[in-house]
């Protein structure tokens, strides 16, 4: 109850989706979202009344180790084996690949992709390969699962004679590529790379914990910035050093010392709150949302970062997208508790499917944790999935490809007399 009015649930899930495959002249297959919504609910009613009664959802966000479903997991353990906590592709008996929600699995870094003629990794149908499943993990209460440490993803070089996008994982790790998304479709090439950095950045694995931190001054490395090559630097100061520096680092700088494990990954707990707000008269709808989103048993004095999923993920429009901050600032800084918020407007964030020819709508959300503590502005990653971003809390982990009914319209401009 609240001001003495009863409200309803909305459902927390569009039981009107579904994933089909359609077959184009290419000889291609692409995923569509078909039936994707019923009639709109909220668009064509006034804040008042039963109307206003669905015009607020709160969610849960299932926890995951996933991003995109390539590469197959946002970490990895210590042989560089993804761990996937999320959905899985795998084969149906019947010659084709299906996702299945709700796995707990190892899944092989040596997982052929899918792959065109000419044997080049192709991401155009995501469905056109299972995973190398190693072995399903074990996360009842006491496992030995749970204590496994977390790694990210290798990574590099950016660009080379293989399919999809950036390496990941690394060229000198696995036979292929199995990242999908191209350099072509990521919206921050200012940032990364340059031209001199191309054809031969490489990053290794490494525990979560201890994921390179630029400038980072106490752990007594540096990095070649063309190559990714680490070295001793030559920063330490006092009356004895050279001029050029004593070689290693002042301790000036703190950070995690203990591995981040899978059990404590696991306990993440993330809500949102959905609030259509600003009804417009003029287009007869509501034009934004108020967006809050809470985690709780989040890794603690970190950095996370709130990212929208729209339906150009899963229809590229003529490239895939990649998720983009649900606001300016989308960061939440966790306590000691592992505790954080933010509370964002997005103008029009659910346009009518019927009309979204950009593929605009968010069907989703994701929180991220940031291993290298930098957000890159509205950059989704300098890198790739799970190397510098990983996915802790994602609607898209329990099959769920459109997370609200909502339908917003674009404020009409009123035009001056």
């Amino acid at each position: 109850m609240r001001g003495g009015t009863p409200r309803r649930a909305l459902p927390l899930a569009v039981s009107g989706i579904r994933l089909v495959h359609v077959s184009v002249s290419s000889g291609h297959v692409l995923v569509f979202l078909a039936a994707l919504l019923p009639p709109a609910l909220c668009a064509q009613n006034a804040p008042a009344g039963q109307a206003h009664d669905l015009t607020r959802v709160t969610l849960r966000l299932p926890t995951t180790t996933q991003g995109p479903l390539w590469p197959p997991g946002a970490v990895s353990d210590e042989n560089g084996d993804f761990i996937v906590v999320g959905s899985v592709l795998e084969p149906d008996g019947a010659g084709h690949v299906t996702l299945v929600p709700g796995r707990s699995v190892i899944v092989s870094k040596d997982t052929v992709p899918p792959l065109d003629a000419r044997g080049v990794e192709t991401f155009v149908d995501p469905f056109g390969a299972p995973y190398a499943i190693v072995r399903t993990l074990d996360l009842s209460a006491g496992s030995a699962d749970l204590d496994m440490v977390l790694y990210s993803n290798s990574y590099g070089p950016p660009e080379g004679a293989f399919g999809g996008g950036p390496r990941v994982p690394a060229a000198t790790v696995s036979a292929y590529n199995l990242n999908s998304f191209p350099l072509s479709g990521q919206p921050c090439p200012e940032v990364f790379p340059s031209r001199s950095q191309r054809y031969t950045y490489l990053r290794p694995a490494f525990p979560l914990h201890r994921v390179p931190i630029a400038g980072f001054q106490g752990d007594q490395w540096a990095y070649d910035p063309d190559t990714g090559a680490a070295f001793r630097p030559r920063s330490r100061t006092g009356s004895s050093c050279p001029g050029e520096g004593c070689v290693g680092e002042n301790p000036v700088d703190q950070r995690r010392r203990a591995p981040i494990s899978l059990g404590e990954w696991l306990r993440a707990r993330v809500k949102v709150e959905i609030q259509l707000i600003d009804f417009d008269p003029a287009a007869n709808a509501y034009t934004a949302a108020r967006f809050t989103v809470t985690g709780r048993d989040l890794l603690p004095d970190s950095l996370y970062q709130v990212f929208a999923l729209r339906s150009n993920l899963l229809s590229p429009r003529p490239v895939p997208s990649v998720a983009d901050p649900l606001g300016m600032p989308s960061v939440m800084l966790t306590d000691a508790r592992g505790r954080a918020s933010l509370s964002v407007e997005v103008p029009n964030p659910f346009p009518d499917p019927a009309v979204d020819d950009a593929g605009l709508r968010i069907i989703g959300l994701t929180v991220a944790f940031r291993s290298g503590f930098q957000n890159d502005g509205a950059c989704a990653t300098r890198y790739g999935p799970g190397v510098d971003v990983h996915s802790v809390a994602n609607t898209f982990a329990d099959g769920t490809f459109d997370f609200t009914r909502f339908v917003t319209r674009a404020k009409v401009r009123q035009t001056a007399h």
